[in-house]
């Protein structure tokens, strides 16, 4: 009887190791294996009832048959070797799971990172190494690098691999890979922050970043990588050197203004009286060299101070309709100089200064034969040209500039050319790259160019040469003002004469008596000159006045002027004169504007022009 029980327990437990090797198989994923298995443990069960059915037709022994306890014991550990197979295949199951969850958690988080990433501006960069030899970059930076977006951005990469178009500056000095931001942080293993850089492109462009870097670690706090971003400061640079440029020309404005009103009084007062005494000594009278040494020597004093004015935005003395060509053709022939002409005709006339265009023309071929060191040609060209707002964009212009047609003066020369450092620099005053500068050269040129609302843009090449183009506003962007009508003039043609300069006020009213035959009343400032003027507002066919005077400006007094009598005919003069001088002097009434110093030649055009006809 007892070994009856021990088979029958046998077959169980042979049976329930069959049933978990089934369930094993839907957890290992090995169905083949798994049913052998379970087959072979059916199979062996089968075998212990065929053996228990033999005894049974037989007679049972009366004791305990060894076999059967063997059997019993090899059942009973083919139970537990399967119980612990299953256990041990589902906590690999539960390891695998977690992985599987791990990873699909990890992919998410590396979207989210690739998204963060694609869809931020500022450039970031991820080392997933501790050499930092792959270092991939974002959209972003790989514009700034002007990278593919798949590219290798590690300068510490193999050399068939790293970017070699770039280098990173610091104070002047190339950075070695290690020690560039993110190099330096899986290092030291400490982040960095806000460290500024400058990245030079091999054609000379420069931006200044600023970078932050932080290392990378696992769990058990070893360095695996960096990450890295920049802040671009370069349009923040350029638009606190522009603040610093705009405020250092208002300043040198106010400056060469103060100057410019100073000497161009006293060179007024010397002007005038230089050309009477050549009216009163005799032509064959050997100090009428002298005379002209002198005038000479004003000329040249009186053309620094105007060149001081022009480098803060001079002004347009006698504005005229003309075409480009053929006044950068009479100046070429003025010069005598051999260059290269390519002046294009039929240009449509612009308003301009023709006195100062030439001046710009002559600085502009001058500077080109002194950088000519080879003696290459020197060419001048003119054209028309369309500008975009993209185009706007790179040059030195007048303020409130827009896109349109221009007519384009362009000098260029094969000389020594212009560095990149010094290119910013060359319209600065004062500043020359020559060893003794001479004048304020391009300064006045840029300033004469602004006045007339036009701008210079500069291509140069080191050894290779450069090329200056001048732009001026075609006629469609032009507006000029109309002078008020004359008004019916007494034949007797009394001037009113305003001005503080005692020298210059004395000899500008012998001047308009004994050369313009005019009578003249004179007045040392506004003030006084209202008080005459009150007196008898309809005896003066003409009023002068100086603009700056104590108590009361030019202004000032022939507004009064005007309510007293309307349509009273004015000129203003100043020696201190801003690029809209003369427009605004006509919208205040005046009948035209003169500027300091200036000819009796150009007194005479203006007085025949207001006054309609002098007497002589």
């Amino acid at each position: 009887m007892l070994n009856l029980v021990i088979i029958l327990l046998s077959v169980l437990l042979q049976m329930v190791a069959a049933g978990i090797a089934v369930r094993i198989n839907r957890v290992a994923g090995r169905p083949l294996a798994w049913i052998l298995v379970s087959s072979a443990l059916v199979l062996m069960a089968a075998r212990r009832l065929y053996v228990l059915e033999g005894m049974l037709t037989t007679r049972l022994p009366g004791k305990v048959s060894v076999n059967e306890l063997f059997g019993l014991a090899i059942s009973a550990l083919l139970l537990v070797g399967i119980i612990l197979i299953e256990d041990l295949f589902k906590t690999k199951w539960a390891q695998a799971s977690r992985l599987e969850e791990a990873r699909v958690e990890a992919g998410v988080e590396a979207e989210k990172l690739r998204a963060v990433m694609a869809a931020t501006p500022v450039p970031l960069w991820i080392a997933e190494d501790p050499q930092c030899r792959v270092i991939h970059g974002n959209h972003a930076a790989a514009q700034l690098h002007r990278l593919p977006d798949q590219a290798n951005h590690s300068k510490s990469a193999l050399e068939d691999e790293r970017p070699s178009h770039f280098r990173l500056l610091q104070d002047g000095r190339e950075l070695l890979p290690e020690e560039m931001p993110m190099q330096r942080v899986v290092q030291t293993g400490r982040e960095v922050r806000d460290v500024p850089l400058d990245l030079v492109f091999d054609d000379g462009e420069v931006r200044h970043l600023v970078y932050s870097a932080m290392p990378m670690k696992d769990p058990e706090g070893r360095i695996q990588g960096a990450v890295c971003c920049a802040a671009d400061l370069t349009g923040i640079r350029q638009t606190q050197e522009a603040l610093s440029k705009a405020q250092k020309m208002e300043s040198l404005g106010m400056l060469s203004g103060g100057i410019a009103h100073d000497f161009n009084n006293i060179f007024q007062s010397m002007t005038a009286n230089l050309e009477m005494a050549q009216a009163a000594v005799p032509e064959e009278s050997k100090s009428q060299v002298y005379l002209l040494r002198l005038k000479s020597g004003l000329d040249r004093a009186s053309r620094l101070s105007r060149d001081i004015l022009y480098s803060s935005g001079g002004d347009l003395r006698r504005p005229e309709s003309l075409a480009l060509s053929p006044l950068v053709a009479e100046t070429l022939d003025r010069m005598g100089l051999a260059v290269q002409r390519d002046l294009a005709g039929n240009l449509p006339a612009i308003l301009v200064d023709p006195l100062l265009v030439s001046r710009v023309v002559e600085g502009l071929v001058t500077n080109a034969l002194e950088a000519n060191a080879t003696n290459g040609a020197i060419r001048v060209r003119t054209y028309m040209r369309t500008l975009t707002a993209v185009e706007l964009g790179t040059g030195h212009w007048a303020e409130a500039i827009e896109p349109g047609l221009y007519a384009v003066l362009e000098v260029s020369d094969q000389g020594h050319g212009i560095h990149g450092a010094m290119l910013p620099r060359i319209f600065d005053p004062f500043f020359s790259t020559r060893d003794l500068g001479r004048g304020l050269g391009l300064a006045a040129a840029l300033g004469i160019v602004r006045g007339h609302r036009g701008g210079i843009q500069v291509e140069s090449i080191p050894d290779v040469g450069s090329v200056f183009r001048v732009h001026f506003p075609a006629p469609e962007s032009q507006v000029s003002s109309t002078p008020p009508p004359a008004v019916g003039l007494h034949a007797r043609n009394v001037v009113l004469l305003a001005d503080d300069e005692v020298e210059l006020r004395e000899v500008m009213a012998e001047m308009l008596q004994d050369w313009f035959g005019l009578e003249v009343v004179s007045a040392a400032d506004g003030q006084e000159a209202l008080e005459v003027f009150t007196q008898r507002p309809e005896a003066f066919d003409l009023v002068i006045l100086d603009a700056t005077m104590p108590r009361m400006g030019g202004v000032d007094a022939f507004w009064a002027m005007q309510q007293l009598r309307p349509g009273l005919p004015g000129i203003l003069c100043s020696g201190y004169a801003l690029p809209v001088s003369r427009d605004q002097a006509i919208a205040q009434g005046f009948a035209d504007f003169l500027k300091k110093p200036f000819t009796s030649a150009e007194l005479e055009s203006l007085l025949d022009k207001v006054l309609g006809a002098r007497q002589k």
